[in-house]
């Protein structure tokens, strides 16, 4: 809005509101005589009383605009407080030191202490100290860059209680304090740590154990299936499984392991194998079918040389 605008906004809204006052005079029996403004009439005492009349309701009708407002801004501030207050998400405000200027009930509830025991208390005090320095990591990227910053810290209670939680920050309007969200990532972290564990465990298993699809299209091998069959990842993953075989193996036999597959989500057994200098030699595996994080059905096949 231009400079124009915004006095010609002024003007009309004293035009309306003298209108109004007017009609208030007229509504409570007192006639409003024109007249110009009220200096100009010092020297006619009933001019002027009229005047002084007018600007009594104008003052009065400006008292009732102010009290609306007033009304309606605690009415907001009751809403906004409530929001915040009881909202089901951690909130909090920090200033550039991670002090904690503010916080609602949830986030109280997530440090495991009472709101009065948090406030003006560094967040980096409820912080695992291996932590800490993630902590003051993201602050100072936050107000070097002035573009939000986040990092997953684990939150340690007063009872000792563990959380993971990833806070999400982002820039005041005044740019000395942060807003900040705390979201609970504790399953996802045990889930995380469940999956590195599984995958060590596939990883360095003494058994030769690779990965397929439903198709039977390898995807993941270990280090036992590159020790015994002589193929490394990148040479057997994209490839049908079937080019481990050779033609010592039994006739039907695919047929036979889908087949046990599908009635029993099992299949042990014999299998000759091909190894990547041309070698044959006999195995001894056991092929079972697992869902992977999609739900689509997998199989893994765990076998070791039989000599």
């Amino acid at each position: 809005m231009s400079r124009e605008q915004a006095v010609q906004n002024v003007l009309r809204e004293d035009a309306e509101l003298r209108m109004r006052a007017r009609e208030r005079q007229r509504e409570q029996g007192r006639a409003p005589q024109a007249g110009p403004q009220l200096m100009q009439h010092v020297d006619n005492p009933q001019r002027l009383l009229h005047e002084l009349q007018v600007y009594q309701v104008e003052l009065e009708l400006q008292n009732e605009q102010l009290e609306a407002a007033r009304a309606w801004i605690e009415a907001a501030l009751a809403i906004y407080t409530e929001l915040y207050d009881f909202a089901p998400v951690p909130y909090l405000t920090l200033n550039r030191t991670g002090t904690i200027a503010e916080i609602n009930l949830a986030g109280a509830r997530l440090l495991g202490s009472e709101r009065a025991r948090v406030i003006d208390k560094r967040l980096g005090l409820f912080v695992a100290e291996s932590d800490r320095s993630r902590v003051a990591a993201c602050l100072k990227s936050l107000y070097a860059t002035q573009c939000d910053a986040q990092c997953e810290v684990t939150l340690v209670a007063r009872d000792g209680t563990r959380r993971t939680v990833e806070m999400r920050t982002t820039l005041a309007n005044d740019g000395e304090s942060c807003r900040a969200v705390l979201v609970d990532v504790s399953e996802r972290s045990a889930r995380e740590r469940q999956m590195r564990r599984l995958a060590d465990a596939f990883t360095l298993a003494p058994e030769a154990m690779f990965i397929s699809d439903h198709n039977g299209v390898i995807t993941d091998i270990n280090h036992a299936f590159t020790a015994l069959t002589g193929f490394a990842h990148d040479q057997v993953a994209g490839q049908h499984r079937r080019m481990l075989s050779c033609e010592s193996r039994a006739p039907g036999l695919d047929e036979d392991i889908m087949r046990s597959l599908a009635i029993n989500g099992s299949w042990s057994g014999e299998i000759w194998h091909r190894h990547r200098d041309g070698d044959v030699y006999r195995t001894t595996a056991h092929i079972s079918t697992m869902p992977d994080s999609s739900g689509a059905q997998t199989c893994v096949t765990r076998f070791a040389r039989h000599d």
